[in-house]
Parts: structure tokens; sequence; C-alpha cells
């Protein structure tokens, strides 16, 4: 049998009688205070005597600026009514003088005349149109409805919250429902707070207080949570630092430069092409470094000292200051190559994680902005043997065991290997890594004579191979599933 305090059965019996009623009901019924009613009902809902109906609506307000356009006019009124048979041009628009609108205002009003048709425009001079005042009457109209809290299509909603002239809020409202009849123990004794009165007086040596359910658990509630992607940002990132790697970084825009000529990448190569980079109408500062640039002017041009041909090619010093978007994080990895000192030269390694930007066409697999982990190790007599054995280590740890490795091409890496994962969830293979040793066109200029390993790797690729999703947008887009963001599991560590 049930045990009720006072409060309990008071509601208990109110929300009986009325079979349904609103808070705002039983507020007004019941001589109680509202913590008081608000503690039955989740007493009474968790017993499931009663059923609690939540659902929103929206009230609008008047803001400022909507006040003054009933009561002074609307601008776009303001502005026809100075035009009729003035024959203003256009181009002098800014130089008028109108009763009531400054020069802000009546530029505003010329673009809602313009986009609300309330104008033509014949050979520069500017004309209302005929019916410009009933086009207005029915907005204000139905301003004036919203300001007496009536009702009004969502299309005028819509047109004055734009416009700023009212904000939205929204409001919760809860009703409820009797379920079932019940017996009950009244408890009319005990009592829920221990005050100061009580003790003062030492009513409360003869009081119970009311026994709490304290192993039972409340209700689980949506809370926010950490993005699933971000997750496998952080989860690589841990990884790379368990491994020994030290952090690198760079900024979005970056100079052509860093993603681009320092990696002995052409000038007239197609991936600087618009259709693959992002530029930005500016120019950045290069390196101080003078002999430094002179270096990676003359790998370019003939090789140098490195046994190369280069590109044989006049180097452009004004293409390499062009800001770009950064196409990868290798970016990173050359502006760490200068700031080395001469031991890291000989042996090092350093990861970078970030987004990139490049002009893809959005499909299941990519995105025009996405996340790449950079990664690189110098060392004595290191090889594509160490590369393939990190990159097997890596991804096991990660959980990815079934991968194949093939021969590519890279402009600033020879050899070259891709590194592709069997995905389950759609029978094929997908390609996560690009991978290789740096050619020595690469590291003359930064004087580093050792081997360097290094890769990139698609960070939403891994991220849809550990969550078993088919479509890159369900990780990273508006194809999110909400319930799925709720609920998600990290993907478990291996320890190998």
């Amino acid at each position: 049998m049930i045990r009720f305090s006072v409060s309990d059965e008071i509601v208990y019996l109110k929300i009986k009688n009325l079979s349904k009623c609103s808070f705002e009901e039983l507020i007004e019924n019941i001589d109680l205070d509202v913590d008081s009613i608000r503690r039955s009902i989740e007493f009474l809902k968790s017993e499931n005597l009663i059923s609690e109906n939540i659902f929103f609506s929206n009230i609008y307000n008047l803001e400022k600026i909507g006040l003054e356009s009933l009561k002074k006019g609307f601008i776009e009124e303001i502005l026809c009514d100075f035009l009729i048979n003035k024959n203003i041009n256009i181009s002098s628009l800014k130089e008028i003088n109108i009763n009531n609108l400054n020069i802000q205002e009546i530029i505003l009003a010329f673009g809602v005349c313009k986009k609300d048709n309330l104008i033509n425009i014949k050979d520069s001079i500017i004309v209302p149109v005929l019916d410009y005042k009933e086009k207005i009457k029915e907005k204000k109209e139905k301003l004036l409805l919203i300001s007496e809290n009536k009702e009004v299509s969502d299309k005028y909603i819509d047109y004055f919250l734009k416009r700023n002239f009212i904000s939205k809020k929204q409001i919760t409202k809860k009703n409820y429902a009797f379920l079932k009849n019940t017996d009950y123990i009244l408890d009319s004794d005990t009592i829920l707070n221990l005050d100061s009165d009580s003790l003062k007086n030492k009513s409360y040596k003869n009081k119970i207080f009311k026994e709490f359910e304290v192993e039972k658990l409340p209700k689980p509630k949506d809370a926010g949570r950490i993005h699933p992607l971000r997750q496998i940002l952080y989860y690589i990132r841990d990884l790379y630092l368990e491994m020994g790697f030290k952090e690198m970084k760079s900024p979005y825009v970056d100079l052509s430069f860093w993603s681009m000529d320092s990696m002995f990448i052409s000038q007239d190569h197609p991936m600087r092409d618009l259709q693959d980079t992002f530029f930005l109408p500016l120019n950045g500062k290069l390196p101080k470094d003078s002999s430094f640039l002179k270096k990676i002017k003359d790998v370019h041009e003939n090789g140098s000292k490195t046994n190369s041909l280069g590109h044989r090619y006049l180097w452009d010093i004004d293409i390499s200051k062009q800001l770009i978007l950064r196409t990868h994080t290798t970016a990173s990895t050359f502006r760490k190559f200068l700031e080395l000192s001469e031991d890291e030269k000989q042996n090092s390694k350093y990861f970078s994680i970030g987004k990139v930007f490049r002009n893809e066409t959005i499909d299941g697999t990519h995105l025009p902005e996405f996340h790449q982990a950079e990664g690189f190790v110098i060392g004595d007599n290191i090889s594509l043997s160490d590369l393939i054995g990190f990159i097997k280590v890596f991804l096991k740890k990660l959980g990815i065991e079934k991968i194949k490795i093939k021969p590519t091409y890279n402009p600033y890496t020879e050899p070259s290997i891709e590194v592709f994962a069997f995905f389950e969830e759609k029978n094929s293979w997908v390609e996560i890594m690009n991978s290789g040793i740096f050619r020595k066109e690469c590291l003359f200029p930064y004087g580093i004579k050792n081997n360097v390993i290094a890769w990139g790797i698609g960070i939403e690729r891994i991220a849809m191979l550990l969550y078993n999703k088919t479509n890159i947008k369900e990780i990273y887009g508006d194809e999110n599933d909400i319930d799925w963001l709720r609920k998600y599991s990290i993907p478990p560590r291996r320890l190998i």
C-alpha cells in the first residue's frame, strides 16, 4: 500500500476529480505552495497514478522598432510617400532629406521597397507602385494583431521576425491526467523539511520525517555530450601522446609557401588550381631568412645539391605569398622542420591534428572541410618497412586490422603508399591514409639529412569505420541522428 503525505493526497484527489488539468489550474485550486505541488506531482508520476503531457507554444512581443512602426509609420511607406512625383534618381538616394528618417533608414527602406515590390525603377528613376498603400496597410494590420496577442499566419510571423519588429519566446505548458485509483495510507504527521522554528520550539520531536526511497533511480535526462567526431580527435591525440610524439600546430589560413612551395610542389601543379584549393585575395609574409628562401628557389629551379633536376622553371616568389585555406596539415610539418634543433633533425617525432579545406564535391566520403591527423618520424636508417610497421601498429590500436597497402604518387614523397581499410558496412575498401618518405628536395633546405617517414590520416573516415556509419555526413554534418548523438558508445581502445 502506498504511503501519501497530506499534499500528495490533496493533489491526487484534485486531479482525480478534474480528470485532466493544467499545472496552472492546480496552483489556482489548491491551497499549497508551488514546491509542495511539484513534489507531489513527481511522486504521483513515479507511482504511475497520473500522466504528464508537455507541449510548447510561442508568444510574440513587439520590439522597439515594431512599436515605433505602428506609431510613426513603416519606413517604406514614408519613403514611398516622399518619392511620389519627385523623379528621384537612384544615384541621389543618399542625398535626399526625409522627415523622421535618417540616411541608414532611407537605405533600409529602399531595400524593403525593392524586396516587397513597392517600387519600380524606370530609367534610374524610383517610382512607387500604385497599390503600395494597400500592401503596407495589410502588414500594419497583421502587426497590430500580433500586438494584441491574436493569431496571424506563419508567413507574417517570419516576415516580422526577420525585420526585428517582434521577438519570439517559447513557453512550456504541462497537463496532467488521472490514470488509476489506488489504496493509500495517509502519513498525516510526517514532515518533509526540518526548519528553524521546529528546532526552536522542539515540535520536530512529535513528528515523523517523510521517508525517501534512496535506491530508486531517477528518470534519465538528456544531457549535452562531446560530439562523436571530437571524441575520435581526442582518441587519436591520446594515442599519439602515448607513443611519445610531440604536438605541432599551424594556422587555418596559411601561405601557399608552407602548403605547397616548401614541400617541393611545383607552382604549376594541378593541386594549386581553384577547383582544388580555396584562395584568399590577399598575400602574407614569407620567412625572413633569405638564405632559406634561396634554397627553396634553387631546389625548385635546378634541384640544388640534391642530385635532382628540380622542376626546371623559374620559381615566382610572389605566387608563394598567396594566402589559402590550408589543404592539408602537412604545412604544420614543414613549419616545424624550420624550428627543429640540430638534435631533433637527427631523431624526433611530431604529430598534428586539425581541420583542412579542399574544394571537394560532397558525397558519401568527401567534404569540403574535414580533419586530418598528420605525423612524421626522423631517424637513423629509417625506411619504408618502418613506415609500414608503424601504420599497422597505429591502426591496430584503433581496432582497424583489415587493411591493404598499395604504391601511389605524391609530389613530395618517394616512395609513396596509400592505406585502405575494409569497411564491413559497405563491403568495400576505403582509403584512410596517404604516406611515404619525404624526398631529398623537401628536406635539403632545412638541413635534414636523415630519412623522414610521414603520413596523413582522414579522421572522418576513421570515425565512419569505428562507429559503423556508411556516410560521412552521418559523422559530421546535417544528417547526424540526434538519438545516436545522445547514446553513441566510444569505441574501445586496443592494448597491444
